[in-house]
């Protein structure tokens, strides 16, 4: 991260207004994060579902330990189908779901069409609905 605003602040003389800062960030963070992949040669997994989750003080009601266990069940089995995703849909998956970006401005951020966008997302979406019911099967 801190790599990435390094790397924009020496880029804002270049930035242009017509484009969004946030996707323009993105795009200098996403190119940051490939490089490092690159350099490290192996493959980097996005971050646990459960850490991305936040809890809402009101609604901590403590839950059942039969539930908690459930519910971890639920992210690890959701976790492991996410990290089976070819990597152009689990980019698009983390980058709308932990990233909030708008489709518009993925599609800016990996430099592809809108429609390529919105079939990975289709995709990714299927496949992992897919995942997790070949694992509750099993």
């Amino acid at each position: 991260m801190q790599e990435t605003f390094s790397k924009a602040l020496l880029a804002l003389p270049r930035y242009r207004e017509e484009n969004h800062f946030k996707s323009w960030l993105f795009r200098i963070g996403r190119n940051e994060a490939i490089e490092i992949i690159r350099r490290r040669r192996r493959t980097v997994v996005a971050e646990a579902p459960e850490e991305c989750l936040g809890t809402d003080p009101l609604l901590d009601l403590q839950p059942a330990a039969r539930e908690v266990m459930e519910q971890k069940e639920r992210l690890q089995s959701l976790d492991k189908a996410i990290a089976q995703l070819p990597d152009a849909e689990r980019e698009v998956l983390a980058l709308r779901l932990q990233g909030d970006l708008p489709f518009k401005e993925i599609a800016q951020v990996i430099d592809v069409p809108l429609g390529t966008v919105l079939a990975r997302m289709h995709r990714a979406k299927k496949r992992v609905k897919s995942l997790l019911e070949n694992e509750s099967n099993k």
